[in-house]
């Protein structure tokens, strides 16, 4: 038996982690907007002043590490946003909406690795409402836009528990030490649903229970089984007077990219 290689993470990945993204992108349409212009009216812009554009596709690619049946590795291509060659950009200046995407720059974990080939396949067509544009800090942006970047920031803060990183990579990395190789994303779900089943069991006696491994400050609130349909968890930031300072929750499908940001950017814990 052995653990997920970088490739398998990445294919098991389901949907975009717009905690992440959205401090990083802007999308089109609320850039447009705030600049008072039409969103396709402010791309021509954008293309002729050879801005990188980045597309939300809806559809499948591969990774493929071989040539045997087990080296494709199929992909979701909601997993991330994609970065456009220039020749898709320009398609766009002379053609109206929807498009068709023919081609997108490769995910990271291919560039630069000669063993490593993708395709994209089965792609939907996108309009303007799907692209996105990196954020700048540039103090001559409208400050329309700086108020709007803020804006996102404050609300991810809102939505956001960072700790909860720190919940998973300490079950990841405790499996890890404990197998010799790395785990896979439902094994670190389901020890810290078991810690805190168990805890409830504990508390349902009328006893103490001892201080969680995984999450001693009790952010986790519920949590399903990995095995449930659709699994997440509830969490809690309880601040001064048994307040509720934040509250959210978390769904098992965002866990693989997150290990998989994890692991190349180990957090100090």
């Amino acid at each position: 038996m052995s653990g997920e290689t970088d490739v398998e993470i990445y294919a098991s990945l389901t949907d975009l982690d717009f905690e992440f993204n959205e401090l990083r992108f802007i999308s089109l349409t609320e850039l447009a907007e705030d600049l008072g212009k039409t969103p396709l009216s402010y791309l021509k812009k954008v293309i002729k002043n050879r801005k990188d554009v980045f597309v939300r596709l809806r559809g499948n690619g591969a990774i493929i590490e071989g040539k045997k049946l087990e080296d494709y590795h199929k992909i979701s291509l909601q997993v991330q946003l994609w970065r456009l060659p220039r020749k898709e950009i320009i398609k766009m200046m002379f053609e109206k909406p929807p498009w068709v995407i023919t081609s997108i720059f490769p995910p990271d974990i291919v560039i630069g690795n000669p063993k490593l080939r993708f395709t994209v396949n089965n792609v939907e067509s996108v309009d303007e409402n799907d692209l996105f544009f990196v954020r700048t800090t540039n103090k001559t942006v409208n400050q329309k836009t700086e108020k709007t970047e803020h804006q996102a920031i404050k609300k991810i803060g809102k939505q956001s528990n960072k700790e909860l990183h720190i919940i998973f990579w300490r079950a990841f990395t405790s499996l890890r030490n404990e197998k010799g190789f790395d785990p896979k994303s439902k094994e670190v779900w389901q020890i810290i649903h078991d810690e805190v089943r168990a805890e409830h069991m504990i508390k349902d006696d009328y006893k103490i229970p001892p201080k969680r491994t995984y999450d001693p400050h009790d952010h986790i609130e519920v949590i399903d089984s990995v095995n449930m349909p659709k699994p997440k968890l509830q969490w809690l930031i309880h601040g001064s007077n048994s307040r509720i300072k934040a509250q959210g929750s978390y769904c098992f499908g965002s866990l693989p990219s997150l290990l998989w940001r994890l692991k190349n950017n180990p957090p100090q814990v």
